[in-house]
C-alpha cells in the first residue's frame, strides 16, 4: 500500500482556496484525505512540527505547502525540512527545487535559465545579490525591477532610464532588520558612527566596509515589455488548462495584484495554451500557475509556480481545455479544486513512481 502524508502549517491549513473570489482560505484537507483513502493510500495528516523525523520515511509520498509570511522565516524552515525528507529517500511532491523556487524569483530564473525551448527566455533577466550589485546593470532601459520574494505586484518597479534605475534599485533592496524598534535605533546609530569613521578615518575603512554596507534584498532586473494591458494567468491540472485575462492596476504598469480578472476572448486560448503548454513540457510537474504577456506578436514567459498556486482561474471558470488529437477541446463545467489537485497528485504518482 502506498503511503501518503500531508504536511499542513501550524493552523492545519493546507495550501490555497479562494472558492468566494475574495478571501483566501485553506484547501479542505479532509476531502483530500478521503480522495486518497478511496485510491487505496494509507494517509496520514500532521503539522509540520508534528512530524518525527527520527523515523524512517524512505519510499513515503510527501504533500506539503508553502508560505508567504513575511521574512521568508517559515519558508525556510519548511525548505530546511523538505530537503532533509528529501535526502532520507522520502518522496517530496513537489520536488525540493521546486519549492525553493516559490516566492524565490532569482531561483526561478535559474530554473528558466536551462529551459531548451527558447521562446520562453524572450526576457533576458539579470539577477543580483542586493541593490549595490544591481549597480552593475549596464545595458538597456526601460527595465523591471522585482524584489526576490515580492507577490501581488508589490516589491515591483520601472525604471525609465539610468537615473531612476539607481534611485529604484536602492528603493527595491531596501529593507529593515531588527528584532525591535529600540534594537534598530541602536543599529542605526552603530552604523552612523562607523560611516564617521570611515570617512574621517581612511585607514579603517576596509576594516568596517562590511558592516557599513546596506541591508538589501536580492533583485532581478528585466526588459519591461511596452504597451501591455495587463497579462494571462494560466493554471494547469493535469490535462486540464484554465486562464484568466489580468487588467493593470489603474495608472500603473503592474498586472499583478490588481484583482481585475476576465474571461479570456474564445480566440485567444489556442495560441495562449500551446505557449503555456511548452512550459509544462519543460516542467516535469503537472501543477502549473504561468504569468503570460503578449505584446501582439509574441508571447512572453513572466513568471511561474508550482506549489502555493492562486487557484482563482480554476475556481472561477465553468469550463476548461484539453489538448487531443492536435487541438484544444473544451469542456463545460465547474472544477471542485480539492477534487482536480487530489487527482493530478494520484495521476501523477502512478505515472512517475508506480511503473
Amino acid at each position: 500500500m502506498k503511503k501518503l502524508i500531508i504536511l499542513t502549517d501550524e493552523e492545519s491549513e493546507y495550501l490555497i482556496s479562494i472558492a468566494d473570489f475574495k478571501n483566501y482560505t485553506s484547501m479542505d484537507v479532509d476531502k483530500i484525505k478521503t480522495y486518497f483513502l478511496s485510491n487505496g493510500y494509507n494517509i496520514n495528516v500532521y503539522k509540520f512540527s508534528e512530524l518525527n523525523l527520527s523515523e524512517d520515511y524512505h519510499g513515503v509520498y510527501i504533500l506539503y505547502q508553502s508560505s508567504e509570511a513575511e521574512g521568508s522565516f517559515y519558508k525556510r524552515y519548511i525548505e530546511d525540512l523538505i530537503y532533509f525528507l528529501e535526502k532520507q529517500g522520502a518522496i517530496v511532491i513537489p520536488k525540493y527545487e521546486m519549492l525553493k523556487a516559490h516566492h524565490n524569483k532569482i531561483f526561478m530564473e535559474m530554473i528558466r535559465s536551462k529551459f531548451v525551448d527558447a521562446s520562453l527566455k524572450t526576457l533576458k533577466s539579470m539577477c543580483y545579490g542586493s541593490w549595490v550589485d544591481a549597480q552593475n546593470y549596464n545595458s538597456h532601459f526601460p527595465v523591471v525591477i522585482k524584489q526576490s520574494s515580492g507577490s501581488a505586484g508589490e516589491g515591483v518597479f520601472l525604471a525609465k532610464n539610468r537615473k531612476e534605475y539607481i534611485k529604484q534599485i536602492k528603493k527595491a533592496g531596501n529593507i529593515l532588520i531588527a528584532p525591535s524598534l529600540t534594537d534598530l535605533f541602536i543599529y542605526y546609530i552603530k552604523n552612523t558612527v562607523k560611516k564617521l569613521l570611515k570617512y574621517f578615518l581612511p585607514s579603517k575603512s576596509k576594516y568596517l566596509q562590511y558592516n557599513t554596507e546596506p541591508v538589501s534584498t536580492s533583485l532581478i532586473v528585466q526588459p519591461f515589455i511596452e504597451g501591455l494591458n495587463g497579462d494571462y494567468k494560466v493554471l494547469i491540472f493535469g490535462r486540464k488548462y484554465y486562464a484568466l485575462y489580468r487588467k493593470n492596476r489603474d495608472n500603473d504598469f503592474r498586472a499583478s495584484g490588481s484583482g481585475k480578472f476576465f474571461e479570456v476572448p474564445e480566440e485567444e486560448h489556442e495560441g495562449l495554451f500551446n505557449f503555456a503548454k511548452k512550459i509544462a513540457i519543460e516542467i516535469e510537474f503537472p501543477i502549473l500557475g504561468i504569468d503570460i504577456a503578449f505584446d501582439g506578436k509574441e508571447y512572453h514567459l513572466l513568471e511561474f509556480q508550482m506549489i502555493h498556486l492562486g487557484p482563482i482561474a480554476l475556481q472561477k471558470s465553468k469550463f476548461w481545455y484539453e489538448f487531443h488529437d492536435g487541438k484544444w477541446i473544451r469542456y463545460e463545467g465547474v472544477s471542485d479544486l480539492e477534487e482536480e489537485f487530489s487527482q493530478t497528485i494520484n495521476e501523477y504518482i502512478n505515472m512517475t513512481y508506480q511503473k
